[in-house]
């Protein structure tokens, strides 16, 4: 059996996989997926998180867990996994980026973005007035995040959105071959998502190889097909 640690994406937290740790569970896996500082429940005043903030909260929870872990980064998850592999990389068993922004050393996650300057993602986002969080259009949210999610399920997820500290977008990630590049790598590019569209996340990918799986859906696989995203991370686990 396998242990997963699973890290949501922009405004989101822990609850994100909510649907995806169950099933996990259920078939005898060990999940972790915790709120990022500032997000979900967690108290932290989201103005003042860092991305060694985000790192230092999952490195002692990586450092507490006996076995190697799939480390699961969704969105702009993507980019605190990567630091997080730089300075634990003894500590897991594989990477995996799902529709995530996969950077390439001393670049930002708004780097990354920037490679689609007509992104939906770059247009519906709304900065704070003292810059230092952002949020999304709401009007935008369910076609950018949520369009293939059920009603029920989108309603819930926009309700628990939080301001998104900005400074993960901003800062450069400092990644090495021997501790970063020596975790393997997936993908698992989602075809329909409107967020980071697929094209850009084929971008990222050549630029830093990866295993690629591909899933017929948005933004949100974790709530559109929950199960199909299962059997991907436990093939993944058992590679």
């Amino acid at each position: 059996m396998a242990t997963f640690l699973l890290v949501h994406g922009a405004c989101a937290g822990g609850w994100a996989w909510e649907k995806v740790v169950p099933l996990l569970e259920a078939k005898g896996h060990k999940v972790c997926a915790p709120d990022l500082p500032g997000l979900g429940k967690d108290q932290t005043p989201p103005a003042v998180v860092t991305l060694a903030d985000n790192v230092e909260k999952l490195a002692r929870l990586l450092d507490k867990m006996d076995d190697q872990v799939v480390l699961v980064g969704h969105s702009l998850g993507g980019i605190t996994i990567s630091q997080l592999a730089e300075a634990r990389r003894r500590k897991l068993k594989a990477l995996v980026y799902l529709c995530a922004l996969l950077p390439t050393t001393g670049k930002t996650g708004r780097d990354m973005t920037n490679l689609e300057p007509d992104a939906m993602f770059r247009l519906s986002r709304q900065v704070s007035p003292d810059g230092k969080t952002y949020t999304f259009s709401r009007d935008k949210l369910p076609a950018l995040f949520y369009a293939d999610v059920s009603p029920e399920d989108r309603y819930r997820a926009m309700e628990r959105l939080r301001p998104q500290p900005i400074s993960i977008s901003t800062t450069p990630v400092t990644l090495t071959e021997d501790r970063f590049g020596s975790v393997p790598r997936w993908y698992i590019e989602c075809i329909f998502d409107n967020a980071i569209r697929v094209k850009l996340q084929r971008l990222m990918v050549k630029a830093t190889p990866c295993k690629v799986i591909t899933m017929e859906c948005g933004h949100s696989p974790f709530f559109s097909n929950p199960e199909e995203l299962v059997e991907h991370l436990e093939a993944i686990a058992a590679a």
